[in-house]
């Protein structure tokens, strides 16, 4: 197991969020983090897991590791979220390939590393494109329709990274990303609280 120990170890701060780990699929977890009210688990990727991006973009930095190792690195209240190549060496990704995410924990004990997950017998993917448009009417227990849309759309995605219920067909969900939400005004429709937005599945 390859050690990741920081050259110029250094204290969390206080108050630092915390990484949460989600199931994407049946068999496959990912540690993830909150950035613009959308979970990211790869800080490679755009919001919409579709684009190239630098992990900069997400608050990670450039650290120096022994044995001769860079990477992303952000800290969080659990441990330390690292992005690298594919050879696990550096912090100079590529745009043309997978990058690895690594989840270290405090106690310096590798959580994740997607580089190293195993792969299931491949096949080829009998894909479909779903477009889903919703619309809900919520009640805002005070809080603000922003709000309320931002909590509708994590809600949304928590659903879709979740998969399949046992004993539902195993239907997986290989990318989606949302392609808008909107507060409705009043004149769109019987209430302001309306939150309209539609979310594209690939399968």
């Amino acid at each position: 197991m390859t050690n990741w120990s920081e050259l110029s170890p250094r204290e969390h701060p206080p108050g630092l969020p915390r990484a949460t780990q989600r199931q994407l699929q049946p068999g496959v977890t990912r540690y993830t983090f909150v950035h613009d009210d959308l979970e990211i688990d790869d800080p490679s990727l755009d919001i919409s897991g579709r684009h190239f991006v630098s992990p900069r973009e997400y608050g990670f930095s450039i650290r120096g590791f022994q044995g001769g190792k860079t990477a992303w690195a952000r800290d969080f209240a659990n441990g330390t979220m690292l992005v690298v190549n594919a050879d696990g060496q550096s912090h100079v990704l590529s745009p043309r390939g997978p990058s690895r995410v690594l989840f270290v924990a405090r106690d310096g004990t590798l959580l994740q590393d997607s580089g190293s997950a195993s792969l299931a017998p491949q096949r080829a993917p009998d894909l479909a494109t779903v477009r889903l448009t919703l619309v809900a009417t919520v009640d805002l227990q005070g809080e603000s329709p922003e709000a309320a849309r931002a909590l509708l759309m994590r809600m949304v995605d928590r659903a879709v990274l979740a998969g399949a219920s046992p004993g539902e067909p195993d239907v997986r969900v290989v990318e989606h990303a949302f392609e808008g939400s909107a507060v409705l005004s009043a004149d769109s429709g019987p209430s302001s609280t309306h939150t309209d937005f539609s979310q594209l599945l690939d399968l």
